[in-house]
């Protein structure tokens, strides 16, 4: 296990926001070369799970090309061959870069990665996909961080294999959580597992909601964040999640340091609704491109 330097352990450790842009400030600026905009389709499930074709129709409209998937399941998305899942997208102008495949300690058996990760992987591969990301860390796997290590490693080898990278995303845990050595969950992902080998898709709110600076591990980790969530925080005491623009977190300030996290998906997520799931989402890919 490699040593973390006790500089950047101090650096992490005092990581805080303390003094971070409060407010949300939105003006234009030009995007990142190459920026990709999307949606994860875990924000409008009801409305996807029951009328797929209509959802994305809806999406289409608002201007997405992009989206993320999540549910994989046997060969199927959404109730609908996956084969003909991504088709649809496709007659409607969307693709579909990335999507979430969970994997547990369960998926690693003897070395060996579980064929039902394997399936979501190689038809993530098949489909044209860039990115498979793990959304989260089960509480039980949570306990056991070291082992977490070797069966994200052994996903990422097989991915890579099949022609797709591998991806984790945050919660809060991850910047709360220490692990054995009393590093953070975080770090852990981020020393113990080879950045060539997986993405890091940095969920903002989550970030801001466990009271870090993303900018301090953008600078930190350069290069690391490939993808975000981009999901603002309500200025109330629950601090739940809203519409980009409409909360506290000043995304525009974030996205200007895009270039040395290495974001270059930008992918708009909810799970609190003022109106319905779909004008959310709307709204909310306004509020991102007057950010980014």
């Amino acid at each position: 296990m490699q040593k973390l330097e006790r500089r950047r352990f101090l650096q992490i450790s005092a990581l805080s926001l303390a003094g971070a842009a409060a407010g949300s400030a939105v003006s234009w600026f030009t995007p990142p070369a190459g920026a990709h905009l999307g949606v994860q389709l875990w924000s409008v499930r009801d409305d996807m799970n029951k009328a797929p074709l209509e959802s994305v129709k809806a999406l289409a409209k608002m201007g997405y090309r992009e989206v993320e998937g999540f549910g994989y399941d046997n060969g199927k998305m959404f109730g609908m061959p996956f084969t003909d899942f991504i088709k649809m997208l496709g007659d409607n102008g969307i693709k579909m870069s990335s999507s979430h495949v969970m994997i547990t300690a369960g998926d690693l058996v003897g070395g060996a990665l579980s064929d039902k990760a394997k399936m979501a992987i190689d038809a993530a591969a098949k489909a044209g996909q860039r990115y498979v990301v793990c959304p989260y860390m089960i509480d039980p796997d949570r306990e056991r961080i070291a082992d977490m290590v070797k069966v994200y490693t052994a996903a990422a080898e097989y991915s890579q294999k099949a022609g797709v990278r591998f991806g984790y995303h945050n919660h809060d845990f991850e910047y709360t959580k220490k692990g054995p050595d009393g590093r953070l969950l975080i770090e852990w992902l981020l020393h113990e597992i080879d950045p060539k080998m997986m993405a890091m898709e940095m969920d903002i709110y989550w970030v801001r909601y466990a009271n870090h600076n993303p900018l301090d591990w953008f600078r930190l980790y350069p290069g690391r964040w490939e993808l975000c969530h981009a999901k603002d925080m309500a200025n109330s005491e629950k601090r739940e999640s809203i519409e980009v623009g409409d909360g506290v977190i000043d995304f525009r300030t974030i996205f200007n340091q895009s270039a040395q996290a290495g974001l270059k998906y930008y992918i708009v997520e909810l799970e609190h609704y003022k109106t319905t799931p779909l004008e959310g989402v709307g709204k909310a890919l306004t509020g991102l491109k007057k950010t980014i």
